[in-house]
């Protein structure tokens, strides 16, 4: 029967296979599945660094085997990436770094420095590729690029010319990078769709960008930028003229045209729109773009006012916005309020903001796009004023989100329309204490659109302190008072199951992560596998173990699938502090005392944490990565 089906319609069918294991098993089964899975389990190979701290280390020898084969598997590659993770080693990552310290003062001839050994590392893979074969490149190492692959005369540069799509995570300060000696050369790629550039420093790069931008104006797609740990202090350019407009773009003041018509992504972090050109809302073209990031560019407050102004149709489905507390723009709430009643149609709405601001005016604002928007995040970020913390003065998440006392009372009061009312929100993700969720979730309880809820908590506030990860800011709140029925869980046997047995030794009686005693957990003989899954829930700080238990019970979020719990920003760098946890129906079983007696202060878990083996949770999580990570408060590189 297989090989009755077109080989295109096949293909079709294996693009639903995201797995690359299950592709492999496929190339398995039969000569003719494998003719076929083949292209796709090589249409894009993963070059991954060991390490933060050992960039040089790339395992490529898997790939090099397949040239031995008749016909190598290496002719179907499309896409190449090298990149690393960015979660631990994050300032001063170049590979120059370490040559430079480490040499010094050895002997030259017994120098073998780790930027020669990561480029002869890569290279023969490269030079197995089919000429002028790939269409997307990715250098994601947070490191220059040796001129080897991307310089003027290097491989990719000369040999890949039919490239569209080039993702860069340079060097950022590298001193050799700043220098000018490792000079990216773009000017080969005539077809470009997609650009994303972060770490750009030193002025060749900013005229490599601009040369890439001109030459590819008329069919750029998707434009990336994050001028992370550089401003335009660090340019001899005219200090009144903005260096985005007149350098990168090099648009004139007297231009009121579109440069990039076909764009339809624009991200820009860290990128000063200050005194720019008034010609830049039209050189972004709104009456095409879909997508919209704007993460702390100075003068955004001044950029969206100019578009709604432009008198442009805006078509945007997906917009984010990102302010912290030492971004200086002066209302920004209120321009985005305006912004968004000047257009429909928003399905994903990524808010962060520096608190306190309007938020009841902002939450009303969204309900313009109330027929269309699915996913929406609200996170604020505040100032530590606490002249005995020691972190006095640094920035911090604000866990109220501005709500003032009359702003809970409104949200609870029936006769007055809820701000969510009217939304059918799949995500929602709020940068708020657990204490205050139930109010703002209310019209969740009785809809049932709401499948994933992400409670934000800043990676970089859970790394300063594992205590009081949530502040209760609730003067009325008392936790120790409230009892199962409260909590949402069913004390009967029949209709709940007690978690699995907490330690013998009594650890299930101590103190959560904010110092209170959480409510303690039924006794009951357990599987195998639920000791590890009622040890996860105990670390729970306490608000957020009783809301869980709210939120998956019977008179909680009917429809919700997935909580989620912490930062996810960068590929989990704080993957340590995160959660993610499902519904879940525990099985009692007591073999002490089958008319299991429950008091007060016991919990019976609603919920478990999400295993790796579970497909279809996983599978709706992988849908939403984009909404998991969005609205970063912290940077991908540091200087």
């Amino acid at each position: 029967m297989l090989h009755k089906i077109p080989e295109e319609i096949l293909l079709m069918i294996l693009e639903q296979i995201p797995c690359r294991t299950d592709l492999k098993q496929l190339c398995e089964v039969s000569k003719a599945l494998y003719d076929t899975t083949i292209q796709k389990l090589y249409e894009k190979i993963v070059i991954r660094a060991e390490d933060d701290w050992y960039l040089e280390r790339v395992d490529v020898e898997p790939f090099l085997r397949t040239r031995f084969e008749p016909t190598s598997p290496l002719c179907h590659v499309r896409t190449v990436q090298v990149q690393s993770r960015f979660h631990d080693h994050l300032k001063e990552r170049c590979l120059h770094y370490k040559d430079l310290r480490f040499y010094m003062g050895m002997p030259e001839s017994e120098r073998q420095p780790r930027w020669e050994k990561l480029t002869a590392s890569l290279m023969p893979l490269f030079e197995q590729l089919e000429e002028d074969s790939l269409r997307s490149f990715s250098w994601e190492m947070g490191t220059c690029v040796p001129l080897q692959i991307l310089g003027a005369r290097g491989y990719i540069t000369n040999k890949q010319t039919a490239i569209e799509s080039i993702y860069l995570i340079t060097g950022g300060g590298c001193p050799v990078n700043t220098n000018g000696d490792y000079p990216i050369d773009l000017s080969a790629f005539r077809s470009l769709r997609q650009i994303s550039w972060t770490g750009l420093q030193s002025s060749e790069e900013f005229d490599t960008l601009s040369r890439a931008l001109k030459n590819s104006s008329e069919h750029l797609r998707e434009l990336r930028l994050d001028f992370v740990n550089w401003s335009e202090e660090d340019s001899d350019d005219d200090d009144s003229k903005n260096f985005f407009t007149s350098r990168v773009l090099k648009l004139s003041a007297d231009q009121f045209e579109t440069m990039f018509p076909a764009l339809k992504t624009l991200s820009l972090s860290n990128v000063s729109l200050k005194n720019a050109e008034g010609g830049i809302a039209y050189a972004f073209n709104f009456r095409e773009l879909s997508s919209l990031t704007l993460r702390h560019c100075s003068g955004s407050e001044e950029f969206l006012t100019e578009v709604i102004g432009s008198g442009q149709t805006i078509r945007l489905s997906s917009l984010e916005v990102v302010w912290g507390p030492s971004d200086n723009d002066i209302d920004m709430c209120g321009t985005l309020s305006r912004f968004l009643g000047a257009f429909q149609g928003l399905k994903d709405l990524f808010v962060s903001l520096p608190g306190p601001v309007e938020t009841m005016v902002l939450w009303r604002s969204i309900l313009h796009h109330k027929s269309t928007l699915t996913r929406f995040i609200f996170h604020q970020r505040t100032v530590n004023i606490d002249v005995n913390s020691p972190h006095f003065e640094g920035e911090m998440d604000h866990l109220d989100l501005s709500l003032l006392p009359e702003d809970r009372a409104e949200l609870d009061r029936s006769e007055l329309p809820h701000p969510f009312a009217a939304l059918n929100l799949e995500c929602i993700g709020l940068g708020c204490t657990p204490q205050l969720l139930k109010p703002i979730l209310a019209p969740f309880i009785t809809t049932r659109s709401l499948k994933i809820l992400h409670i934000r908590k800043s990676g970089v506030d859970m790394r300063r302190s594992t205590e009081d990860l949530f502040e209760n800011l609730d003067p009325d709140f008392d936790e120790d008072s409230l009892t199962n029925e409260e909590l949402g869980a069913d004390p009967d046997p029949d209709v709940m199951a007690t978690c699995d047995s907490a330690s013998e030794d009594g650890s299930h009686n101590e103190r959560t992560s904010n110092g209170r005693k959480p409510p303690s957990i039924t006794h009951s003989t357990a599987s195998a596998e639920s000791p590890d899954d009622i040890t996860e829930i105990l670390r729970l700080p306490g608000g957020l173990l009783q809301f869980a238990n709210w939120a998956f019970g019977p008179d909680g979020l009917s429809s919700l699938q997935v909580l989620a719990f912490g930062d996810f920003s960068y590929n989990r760098r704080f993957h340590n502090h995160n959660g993610l946890f499902c519904r879940h129906t525990w099985s009692i079983r007591n073999p002490e005392n089958d008319a299991l007696q429950h008091s007060e202060d016991e919990l019976i878990p609603t919920f478990r944490p999400i295993k790796e083996n579970n497909r279809e949770l996983r599978d709706l999580i992988d849908r939403n990565t984009e909404f998991l990570e969005a609205c970063p408060t912290d940077s991908i590189i540091k200087d």
